[in-house]
């Protein structure tokens, strides 16, 4: 799923948390938190393309080209490193293993009884990176995270659904991320004129 969508929906489910999170033992919720841990998991890779992209065009490749998508380091990146590279494998899984993210999740949540208030805020950034991984499990064939990193670099799911892939219902998830995403904008929008003309009428 695209990043911005992870940031939207996430946006909007942590609105709707708070109450839940009242009833239970658990950390005060942190809505800064779950949005940077909305996009977090993707940061690494989104760095690397950026890199990737400014040494392929100052090396004059033309993008889009044949011969772009068969030497650019961009073509590499996500034709070859991603699945083999230990050093973008490493990267991409930090915040994407749900391996990885049990181990921070739970040292924060057990730090935080300790009275270490600061865990709070790891904690949902946590919890924010998990719903991310998650969804990218359900929505990438092949190119989703390693459910078992560290302790395995190759094992994914295989989703029958690809978020881009038009070969498993990309086309059509496509459709249906983009109208969720305008929806939820709608929404946000509605929302805030809603709470500005409510100050507007108090006395």
């Amino acid at each position: 799923m695209q990043t911005y969508s992870h940031f939207l929906i996430t946006a909007a489910l942590g609105k709707r948390l708070k109450a839940v999170v009242e009833k239970k033992r658990l950390p005060p919720l942190r809505g800064a938190a779950l949005l940077w841990g909305s996009v977090l998991p993707d940061l690494p890779l989104i760095l690397i393309s950026l890199v990737c992209g400014l040494l392929d065009w100052r090396s004059g490749l033309e993008f889009g080209s044949e011969a772009f998508f068969e030497s650019s380091k961009m073509g590499k990146l996500f034709n070859d490193w991603f699945f083999n590279n230990p050093w973008v494998i490493s990267a991409q899984s930090l915040f994407h293993s749900p391996v990885l993210l049990s181990v921070y999740g739970l040292t924060a949540y057990f730090l935080w009884t300790k009275k270490v208030k600061t865990m709070a805020w790891l904690f949902w950034l946590v919890c924010s990176c998990f719903f991310h991984s998650l969804i990218d499990i359900l929505v990438h064939h092949n190119d989703g995270p390693l459910l078992l990193f560290p302790f395995s670099w190759t094992f994914r799911f295989h989703s029958p659904v690809s978020y881009w892939d038009p070969n498993y219902y990309g086309i059509p998830f496509g459709l249906f991320e983009h109208t969720l995403d305008l929806l939820l904008i709608l929404g946000f929008v509605l929302l805030f004129f809603r709470r500005r003309a409510k100050k507007r009428l108090k006395p």
